[in-house]
């Protein structure tokens, strides 16, 4: 059996497609496919890589001659998590959060809003609300080619591990600022300012309180935005534990 063969067969038994083998090695999908035609020959650390995927030996890919599926031990198993996979996770939770975010923001900042008797306010809150509803359905909808990540045992380089680790340590430092920040910006937006103003003076009374939920939807997308976050590098960092705990 080729390496071609033995990679496809793997690629295959492991329920992964050629795009998704091409984000655990941080390739295109035409290196898989060339690569299993035997029309090329990847790097050494890819091949590296691919032994840690599939829990296999390296001679086991590299050998020819060698047609039987030998199994790593048990501490060996998982699924392989490269630098560029690691990233491209925290990408995408980024941009995930992003938008979850901008949603809560829109429905806590179109409360303003709804309490003004004009028409068109009551147009523009129903408006703020029916986008924050298709930016959470955006989110629901898309393809997360990171889905297994949430729900196996993750296998990293020490060198990964160490910068990941790393990286979580700043990330739990500013996030505690920017969550009091968020809680803050809420507090101040839902309990303050619609105290602020005597409401025999309507007008100004509504602004205030329009400028209120504003703040209070900023610290809601700081707090929704940045727990996301940490929770992604909790995920990577302490898998085994988080899986547990979801259980």
């Amino acid at each position: 059996m080729t390496f071609g063969e033995k990679i496809q067969k793997l690629r295959k038994e492991s329920g992964l497609s050629q795009e998704e083998l091409s984000y655990q090695l941080g390739v295109s999908r035409q290196a898989i496919s060339k690569w299993e035609r035997d029309s090329g020959y990847p790097e050494t650390e890819k091949i590296v890589r691919m032994s840690k995927i599939f829990d296999v030996t390296l001679d086991y890919l590299l050998n020819e001659e060698d047609s039987q599926k030998p199994e790593l031990a048990p501490d060996e198993k998982g699924l392989y998590v490269s630098r560029e996979m690691a990233e491209g996770f925290l990408s995408y939770q980024k941009r995930k959060m992003v938008k979850i975010g901008v949603a809560v923001s829109l429905f806590v900042g179109g409360l303003s809003l709804s309490f003004w008797d004009a028409e068109m306010s009551m147009v523009l809150f129903m408006v703020l609300v029916i986008l924050g509803i298709i930016l959470l359905f955006s989110v629901k909808l898309a393809d997360n080619p990171y889905r297994k990540m949430w729900i196996e045992n993750l296998s990293f380089d020490k060198a990964v591990k160490s910068e990941l680790t790393s990286a979580y340590a700043d990330k739990k430092k500013s996030a505690h600022m920017l969550n009091l920040a968020g809680i803050a910006l809420i507090a101040i937006g839902f309990l303050l300012c619609p105290m602020l103003i005597p409401a025999e003076m309507y007008v100004l009374d509504n602004i205030v309180f329009a400028c209120g939920m504003i703040l209070a939807g900023v610290g809601a997308f700081l707090c929704v935005y940045v727990s996301g976050i940490v929770r992604a590098y909790r995920m990577l960092i302490m898998n085994e534990e988080y899986r547990e705990k979801r259980k």
